[in-house]
């Protein structure tokens, strides 16, 4: 007899019962199901887009960040999944060198490479996939256990009902869901989103001898002119790895009045889509008719979706604080590390502050919601204030924390104990003695 789960006298079938459930299929998503897969527990991972990637994929970031420490000689300080999955976007050259950022480095690569390289790690560990599938909801049980989690994907609504479930989303949507604690931006206020596109037949040779300051000067200029609209001064433009293109961070989108649209409200997501290709065709004009490297060169294409950097957070057993990265303080507790500057993405222009010469840690219980039960979190939905949060949310910090929280999944369900029972020191143990290498282990 087919099991099924009632909600207001609605039934839905229960058509999956994995051990663990991953919810939003970006670096933290893959991340968690690989390291589960790896302690032979059944995983499902759930994605609303055709593909793995989240925002570096569909918001067309384009690039690994928080690899490399900061200072005048940089070096790779994060390793673990995130240098495993580094390393197989070597193998298929789908990345370049990697290129200056300020006083650290970052690693431009391939879109469509890295949902491959997505795809086939997911099957050599036979993790279950459904793409275009959106979680609607989660539901507890009277201890406060997530019991089912309704799902739509085109043939319509069903359950799942999962024993460790992993918000990967982003957006704390599955936290939230069930009414535990979060908190969005600063009192309210999150960095601005941005449309990233892509630039093709472009003239490499004179790109790479562009001035990046020059550059931002004549954006600067332009703009003070009134010639074009270019609301954002200080712009990012990387070389990618197939020839002739270039990725190209340069919009700033907010509302005419200086507020900025949010990423979980759609009519603030139908403005900054439309705002954003409008921005990013302004910007793609002055490159053509300004800089000689672009001069033969096209728009080829934009993000599948805006690029948000903030939206909700969760409040967790533990919180990485502004003076953490500042300080750059060091935590037992620690699941990865990073070098990556507070990059805070503002309406009022953009922050920057580099470690130097040092890093900081990420607890693992930066993860775990208070009051949680059977849910952990990965990525940028973790416990940080606003401007730690500028800094963690980056690709490499990503894998790193999504890969632990895999890894957690498989402990909670070994030792029969609750998320927040949970701390650092255990995961890593439990990871060591399972053969994970978390993200500060460096490779012999």
């Amino acid at each position: 007899m087919k099991k099924m789960f009632t909600i207001d006298s609605y039934h839905v079938p229960v058509k999956y019962e994995p051990d663990v459930c991953i919810i939003g299929a970006g670096p933290a998503g893959v991340a968690a199901a690989i390291a589960a897969a790896r302690l032979k527990l059944s995983v499902l991972l759930i994605e609303k887009y055709g593909f793995c990637g989240g925002a570096t994929v569909a918001g067309l970031s384009g690039t690994i960040c928080g690899l490399f420490s900061s200072g005048n000689n940089p070096e790779q300080i994060v390793f673990g999944f995130a240098d495993e999955f580094y390393s197989a976007l070597q193998n298929k050259h789908a990345v370049v060198k990697p290129v200056k950022f300020g006083k650290t480095l970052l690693v431009p690569h391939d879109s469509l490479k890295w949902k491959e390289t997505a795809d086939e790690l997911l099957a050599a560990h036979n993790c279950s996939i459904l793409y275009h599938t959106n979680f609607l909801n989660a539901y507890t049980d009277d201890d406060g256990c997530i019991s089912y989690l309704l799902l739509k994907s085109p043939e319509g609504q069903y359950a799942v009902k999962p024993k460790i479930v992993i918000d990967a989303s982003g957006d704390a949507e599955v936290v939230h869901s069930i009414n535990l604690e979060t908190t969005f931006g600063n009192n309210g206020q999150v960095q601005t989103p941005t449309m990233i596109f892509k630039m093709a037949n472009v003239d490499m040779k004179a790109f790479l001898q562009l001035d990046p300051h020059d550059l931002n000067a004549k954006i600067e200029t332009a703009h003070l002119t009134g010639r074009y609209h270019l609301p954002r001064h200080h712009v990012y433009v990387f070389p990618l790895p197939n020839s002739g293109e270039v990725l190209c961070n340069m919009t700033r989108i907010t509302y005419p009045d200086g507020s900025v649209p949010t990423g979980i409200h759609s009519t603030d997501l139908t403005f900054a889509e439309t705002e954003g290709r409008r921005q990013a065709r302004e910007y793609a004009s002055f490159l053509i008719e300004n800089i000689d490297a672009f001069r033969d060169a096209y728009m080829s294409d934009t993000g599948a979706q805006v690029g948000i950097r903030q939206t909700r957070s969760i409040a967790g057993v533990a919180r990485l604080m502004n003076n953490d990265v500042i300080h750059a303080i060091k935590n037992k507790n620690a699941i990865t590390h990073s070098a990556w500057p507070i990059e805070l993405h503002a309406a009022g222009g953009l922050k920057i502050h580099y470690p130097e010469d040092d890093f900081y840690d990420i607890p693992f219980e930066t993860l775990i919601p208070k009051n949680a039960v059977n849910v952990l979190v990965a990525g940028r939905c973790m416990s940080a204030e606003h401007e730690a949060l500028a800094s963690a949310r980056v690709t490499a910090q990503c894998f790193g924390m999504g890969y632990a929280a895999g890894a957690a999944g498989g402990l909670m369900l070994k030792e029969n104990i609750t998320a927040t029972t949970l701390n650092g020191v255990m995961v890593k143990e439990w990871m060591k003695e399972n053969n994970l290498k978390n993200a500060n282990e460096t490779p012999m």
